[in-house]
């Protein structure tokens, strides 16, 4: 099969964050195409029952996908991508760092003016490292650390090794030892900084193993050997001057990237360093090389696109055209294969995604009705059978070859003989291969059993093929099956199952719910369980009981592979069942959504390492994920929220509460976000289990929970119902408290002191409410936090999504929409802005010192900010005490803003040693603020106010020295 049939004709630029987009443009193209369809062909078409449409091309929608500047990226320009050990994926852009789990992209504040990032690489302790053009940074667990060594040099490349390395534009690479936590030595490689031909600091692009050494990529000293501290000009044949990439994979196979001549091939298959091998032609400059664990490797492009290669064979190429814009770009930066093996690709235009592994359609025959699949047979040699509406295909090479003697017969089954030789069913005869009819009549299936073959011919019966004889009078048997050499089963239209033990013929009546609906299947289980697909579903027999598995769809066949069971069903495509010990049955169903021609399925066959799916349109290969998700915790919330850290110890929950939501997201690259399924168990303090949930709502929330020790399991089902490793946490409620001191103070002075004793008790009733009055203020102003959270939220995704839709819909105008185009992204950045105000990223993602400075500096241009570098470490109050500061400062920084004149400011933070939080903020306006005028005037000075007593801070307004006025919060 070429490359045009495998890719998809038609591909959606759809947010890859949101399916509910896909799905409607998914439908409108459907009805779209169905009017076509109606009108054009219908006329044509013959009354025969099983006839089925005219050909159209498979659309699927999840081979190819895109994230952009409009679902969040700072910059479409996108230089490196890497994937960290949690499976959030993270992408290098001109305009800064970007996050993406899955759901949604956000940013991740660099330095100002570190905000092009040239290189990724995350290592075995899950630490990102991060190659700017100001230096190099590491980003682990919330935290930011400079690489202060690297500062003013432009990182290129990193390359983890027994040491870490990492290549600059500057003629120098740094080696990094890494000693203690947070501490590296680091040397220069060379002392001295490298020169390229110009005369200006050397270039240096890549980095890669080959063997026990390292060796680099420059632009204009083809490639550098770096050992002992040194780096060793190499020559080699051929010799490309101007390298963009090397890189080797596990078995030591090493690739190179270089500019190449008009019209040739800058890639290269490194044998040594002294010997390169040119691969393919017509290539171009090479960018960017990513090897994948089969020995080949994929090559981008600077105009060409993407080329795959095994060997020195060229398998794929893609480009912007040949796939209808699912390839952003041919402009290549950077290529990236996942864990789970789906391709990730960094251009000039966006990432783009390209899964590989999803349904590819098999055209068996360009004859609508001989690429109707009615049955998939593998013999005994290898050789796989399809029987189609209009005769008998061989596979072969990836294609498939009709057979001459059933080129104008329907065929239902196929089999083999006692001697292993293929059998083929049809309604007019039993044949052999070579077309010689064995048996006259109606043949719906064939089995060899006891040495001897039967076939079940419709409106006669089961008769044994050598004699004629004839073991089942029935005029509707649909199905044989032989269980080894002891039994013999037989499925019919209407009777129900009979049992054949050789001898002997009977009805199986512990199967009797089965009469009165054809069986189509008949296979055996992994435990020695019997599976029947019929036309009310699929059953399992399993020590003397039956149980209605998929219950009503018509099930045309079915298969079982190891503790999956896949289902063909005739109106609802390919369903995947499996057993979870906790949850019962799981489902999951493969539709036209995810890549299949049609949802009339009719055959299944399983292969080494994937599925063939036999349609009404043709074959298709899918190949189930054997990688199993990852699922991470989004939020974790009780009467504050709780960082990740903290989720690693039990959380102790003080009386009254005895609640807790835990909201988790699963990760994986060939599953949509809302494709998961998501299993929570609520276990208590013996480990039994008191409550579970199986929905694709990713929240968790049990309420009015009894004191004691609790144990929350969170598990991420994929759409191949493959279960990511539990997410634990583990939380205690509290008994109310018992009033030690008062009550003994009460016992001692009862008889004495009444009075007193009815004091202590009045007084505690007051501390109780005063601490629900404290508890409820917490409630009110966390939930003020989180329908800001939900509100951003639902603007972010469905508001922008909206907006993207529009502006896809006005792409089919014939008009100029240039400028309708530019008014919605002008809509899209305000929205984004007001998504930033309502929901501050930045304070979940660098913390509140960073925040407050990135607050300032979008505040005003002139500005002034101190902190001590420990500040953050210093901070010892909860996330929701540092958002009411957060907001705070902000509603100060907008006061100044629109009414002081102010042309400077400047912010201080100073933490003292005991703990104590002072933040001051100072302009010199000329306009004098009296807090005690203003009040009056506006709500500002009371949300000020409101909020530090939230925290159980003071705040306070004086003039400055130098005019203007100080504002000053201690906590």
């Amino acid at each position: 099969m070429n490359t045009d049939e495998k890719i998809c004709k038609y591909n959606f630029k759809f947010r890859f964050s949101n399916c509910r987009i896909f799905r409607v443009i998914s439908c409108l193209f459907v009805a779209k195409s169905l009017f076509v369809f109606l009108i054009l062909f219908l006329p044509l078409l013959t009354p025969a029952q099983d006839a089925p449409p005219q050909l159209q091309p498979a659309q699927n929608f999840h081979q190819w996908g895109a994230v952009t500047l409009f679902n969040g990226l700072p910059s479409d320009n996108v230089r490196a991508i890497a994937q960290t050990g949690d499976g959030v994926l993270w992408f290098a852009t001109d305009n800064g760092l970007a996050r993406f789990d899955g759901r949604r992209v956000s940013s991740v504040a660099l330095d100002v003016n570190s905000n092009k990032i040239l290189a990724l690489e995350s290592d075995a302790k899950g630490a990102l490292w991060i190659g700017t053009n100001t230096g190099a940074f590491r980003y682990k667990d919330g935290k930011l650390q400079r690489i202060e060594e690297t500062k003013n040099y432009s990182v290129t490349a990193i390359l983890f090794a027994a040491d870490k390395f990492l290549a600059t534009e500057n003629g120098v690479i740094f080696k990094l030892v890494e000693g203690s936590e947070n501490n590296f030595q680091i040397e220069k490689i060379p002392s001295e900084t490298l020169l390229g031909s110009d005369g200006q600091p050397l270039k240096i692009t890549s980095l890669a193993p080959i063997g026990d050494k390292i060796v680099a990529g420059t632009r204009s000293r083809s490639i550098l050997l770096v050992e002992n501290n040194r780096t060793l000009e190499t020559f080699s044949r051929p010799r490309p001057f101007f390298v963009n990439a090397i890189e080797s994979d596990k078995q030591g196979n090493v690739w190179l990237g270089a500019d190449s001549e008009k019209a040739g091939s800058g890639f290269f298959a490194v044998r040594d360093i002294g010997n390169l091998r040119r691969i393919g032609a017509q290539i171009g400059n090479v960018l960017a090389i990513e090897p994948d664990e089969n020995g080949g490797a994929w090559a981008g492009t600077e105009k060409n696109g993407i080329f795959y290669f095994r060997g020195m064979r060229q398998i794929e190429h893609f480009t912007f055209e040949n796939t209808a814009g699912g390839l952003r770009s041919n402009t290549i930066n950077r290529l990236f294969l996942d864990r789970e093996n789906v391709l990730w690709i960094a251009t000039n235009r966006g990432v783009c995604r390209y899964d590989a592994s999803s349904p590819f359609n098999q055209t068996v025959s360009e004859n609508p009705n001989a690429n109707f699949v009615r049955t998939l047979f593998r013999a005994s040699d290898g050789r796989i059978f399809a029987g189609t509406n209009r005769g008998l295909f061989l596979s072969g090479d990836g294609n498939w070859l009709e057979t001459g003697n059933f080129s104008t017969k329907t065929v239902y089954a196929v089999g083999e003989d006692a001697a292993k030789q293929p059998l083929v069913a049809t309604p007019s005869g039993l044949f052999d291969f070579d077309g010689r009819m064995k048996l006259a009549g109606d043949i719906r299936a064939v089995a060899p059993f006891q040495g001897k073959s039967y076939a079940a011919i419709f409106g006669r019966g089961v008769v044994q093929v050598e004699t004629g004889a004839q073991i089942l009078a029935n005029d509707s048997p649909t199905a044989l099956f032989a269980d080894g050499d002891e039994k013999l089963w037989v499925g019919t239209a209407r009777d129900g199952v009979f049992l054949f033990d050789g001898k002997t013929l009977k009805p199986e009546n512990a199967l009797d719910a089965l009469r009165g609906a054809a069986i189509r299947k008949i296979v055996k289980g992994a435990e020695n369980d019997l599976w029947f697909a019929g036309e009310r579903g699929l059953f399992r027999y399993r020590n003397g009981e039956l149980q209605n598995v998929i219950a009503n769809e018509d099930v045309r066949d079915a298969i079982v592979t190891g503790a999956d069971v896949w289902a063909a069903t005739l109106k609802g495509g390919l369903v995947h069942v499996r057993l979870d010990n906790d949850f019962g049955w799981l489902f999951s169903r493969l539709t036209a959504e995810q890549g299949l021609p049609s949802e009339q399925i009719f055959a299944l066959l399983p292969l080494e390492n994937h599925l063939l799916v036999g349609t009404n349109r043709g074959v298709v290969g899918y190949v189930p994920n054997a990688i199993a998700p990852q699922i991470i915790p989004t939020r974790v919330l009780s009467q504050r929220l709780y960082n990740a850290e903290e989720l690693t110890e039990t959380i102790n929950l003080e009386y009254p509460q005895n609640s807790l939501l835990v909201e988790v997201a699963g990760l994986g690259s060939r599953t949509f976000p809302e494709q998961f399924q998501y299993a929570f168990l609520l276990k208590n303090g013996h480990g039994e289990i008191i409550n579970k949930k199986l929905s694709n709502d990713a929240q968790f929330a049990p309420a009015n929970l009894a004191a004691g020790e609790y144990r929350i399991e969170a598990r991420a089902f994929n759409k191949d119902l493959l279960a990511s490793a539990p997410l634990i946490v583990n939380f205690s409620v509290a008994r109310a408290p018992f009033p030690l001191t008062a009550t003994a103070l009460g016992v001692l002075l009862f008889l004495a002191l009444i009075g007193l004793a009815w004091a202590i008790i009045e007084r505690r009733r007051i501390a109780l409410k005063n601490r629900e009055l404290a508890a409820a203020r917490f409630d009110l102003a966390n939930e003020a936090e989180r329908e800001r959270r939900r509100i951003a939220r639902d603007l972010h995704d469905q508001t922008l999504a909206d907006l993207r839709n529009l502006m896809l819909m006005s792409d089919e105008f014939s008009a100029d929409t240039n400028e309708f185009r530019r008014e919605i992204e002008s809509v899209s950045t305000e929205i984004r802005r007001i998504c930033e105000d309502l929901s501050p990223s930045v304070l979940e993602n660098v913390g509140l010192v960073p925040a407050l400075e990135f607050l300032l500096q979008h505040t005003t241009q002139n500005y002034k900010f101190s902190a001590a570098e420990d500040s953050e470490g210093k901070l010892n109050f909860p996330p929701n005490a540092q958002m009411q500061v957060y907001r705070v400062i902000q509603e100060v920084l907008s006061n100044i803003k629109r009414h002081s004149n102010a042309k400077t400011i400047e912010m201080k933070i100073e933490i003292s040693d005991a703990g104590e939080f002072t933040i001051s903020v100072c302009d010199d306006g000329t306009a004098v603020f009296n807090p005690a005028e203003n009040a009056a005037s506006g709500r500002g000075i009371a949300n000020i106010k409101s909020r530090a007593a939230l925290i159980d801070a003071e705040v306070d307004w004086r003039k400055g020295e130098n005019g203007g006025n100080v504002f000053q919060l201690r906590k």
